[in-house]
C-alpha cells in the first residue's frame, strides 16, 4: 500500500489516498472539496480512484463526493453521519459554501472491517465532533478525521458535536494498545504516543 497526502480546499482539510500498489486501486479518506485536484492526483500518479471513505460528513470533508460518486466512485460514511450529506447539518449553507447532496453507497457502524479494494480498514466510531464521527485505522495508522489533531481535539460546537462524548472517544483511542501514526483531518501529523502523553484534552473531564 503507497499513501498519498494532499492540503485540499479553502479549510486546508487532509486528504489521503491509499493505494493498492497491486492494482492501481486507490481508495481516499475524507476528500474534501476540491475534485479537480484528486482527478489531476490521479492522471500523475496512474492510479485509478475507486472508493471514499469519509470520517463525517461536514462539507470542507465531503464537499466533493457527489461529483465523485458521479463518476462510479463508491462513497462510504457512518450510518449517523449519513443523513447529514442531505441537509444542512453538512454546514455547507453555514459557510456560505456549495453542496451537493448525495446519499451513500454504503454505511457503516462501529467495529466494521472493511475491506475496500483490498485494503482492511477497522471502523472505530468516536462520536464527538459529530455524533457519526468514526476513525479508520489502517495497520499501524489511525486517520482520525476531526476527532484527534497534534495536542489537540476536534470542536464540539457544532450540530450534534458533544464535549463528554469526544472526551469518551479521545480515551477509546488512547486506550489502543502500543503505538500508531496519526493522521488527523487538519494540521500536522502525530503519533499516539505522543498524544497520550502531550494531548491534555482527556483532563478537562
Amino acid at each position: 500500500m503507497k499513501l498519498y497526502h494532499l492540503i485540499n480546499g479553502p479549510l486546508r482539510i487532509n486528504t489521503f489516498i491509499l493505494v493498492n500498489e497491486s492494482t492501481k486501486s486507490a481508495v481516499v479518506i475524507d476528500c474534501g472539496e476540491n475534485y479537480k485536484l484528486l482527478k489531476q492526483t490521479e492522471t500523475e500518479y496512474g492510479f485509478k480512484i475507486k472508493a471514499v471513505l469519509l470520517t463525517h460528513a461536514h462539507f470542507d470533508h465531503s464537499g466533493s463526493a457527489k461529483r465523485l460518486q458521479d463518476d462510479g466512485v463508491k462513497i462510504y460514511i457512518s450510518k449517523t453521519d449519513a443523513p447529514k450529506l442531505m441537509n444542512w447539518e453538512n454546514l455547507a449553507s453555514s459557510f456560505g459554501r456549495r453542496f451537493e447532496t448525495l446519499t451513500p453507497d454504503y454505511t457503516f457502524i462501529d467495529g466494521e472491517q472493511l475491506n475496500v479494494e483490498g485494503i482492511s480498514f477497522k471502523v472505530v466510531m468516536t462520536p464527538g465532533h459529530t455524533d457519526g464521527s468514526a476513525c479508520f485505522v489502517v495497520d499501524n495508522n489511525i486517520f482520525s478525521g476531526d476527532t484527534l489533531f497534534m495536542e489537540s481535539v476536534g470542536r464540539t460546537d457544532f450540530p450534534s458535536g458533544n464535549r463528554d462524548q469526544l472526551v469518551a472517544s479521545v480515551k477509546r483511542l488512547f486506550d489502543l494498545d502500543g503505538d500508531y501514526n496519526v493522521y488527523p483531518g487538519h494540521e500536522e501529523f502525530t503519533t499516539l504516543s505522543h498524544e497520550r502523553k502531550y494531548n491534555t484534552f482527556i483532563d478537562y473531564d
